[in-house]
């Protein structure tokens, strides 16, 4: 809903809304999810305990809003790019690069995602927003290169080996890489990621025109 059709106590609860996801985002990253108490969370967003619990029934749903929110951030920056009229090998190039911007605006909740879980693979709450939006870009991920061999752009390929060997090391690559956040440094890193996926799907008589 625009927040222009929204009455003025509407727009005031969607902003104690965020302040809360921001709280919450900046205390779990800094000392990890289960050293933060409901307490501490209403400390730092000024507002009383009283208030969250009547926003998020816990901490656990607060994290999974946060999720959520990421994977909104997620869709709205990669889905335009997978709907897109380019050639389907420069949609899977501009879709690498992209993670480099996903990587620097989702930061602190990559750390804290990582944190949490202790893993580089993605665990997503089933049927959750988050867990739809990976499964609905990975499917369209896999329809671009299905159409990219039908129209002899890439060579032959099986479509869910790539399609998770890609996916699977862009997002661990970009997880490994938040530990010590340099922009450069992944953005060379994707580059090279570009470079050994789509390079090598491409037929020999495409090479060297990306």
């Amino acid at each position: 809903m625009d927040d222009m059709t929204l009455t003025r106590k509407e727009r005031e609860k969607v902003r104690h809304r965020d302040d809360i996801l921001k709280a919450a985002l900046k205390l779990f990253s800094e000392k990890g999810f289960h050293n933060v108490s409901v307490q501490d969370i209403a400390v730092e967003s000024e507002f009383a305990v009283g208030t969250l619990y009547n926003f998020f029934q816990s901490k656990e749903q607060l994290f999974d809003e946060l999720l959520n929110n990421c994977a909104q951030k997620i869709y709205q920056t990669l889905w335009p790019i997978l709907e897109s009229k380019m050639q389907e090998d420069e949609i899977l190039r501009t879709l690498v690069r992209a993670y480099a911007k996903l990587a620097e605006e989702n930061i602190e909740f990559i750390r804290l995602y990582i944190s949490e879980y202790g893993t580089l693979s993605l665990i997503l709450p089933h049927k959750s927003q988050a867990e739809k939006i990976k499964v609905l870009i990975d499917t369209k991920i896999r329809e671009i290169i299905k159409s990219g061999i039908r129209n002899k752009i890439f060579r032959p390929v099986d479509v869910e080996i790539i399609t998770i060997a890609l996916l699977s090391t862009i997002r661990s690559f970009v997880f490994e890489a938040s530990g010590d956040f340099d922009k450069n440094k992944i953005e060379q890193g994707l580059k090279k990621i570009e470079q050994l996926f789509i390079d090598s799907l491409l037929m020999a008589e495409n090479r060297g025109n990306g």
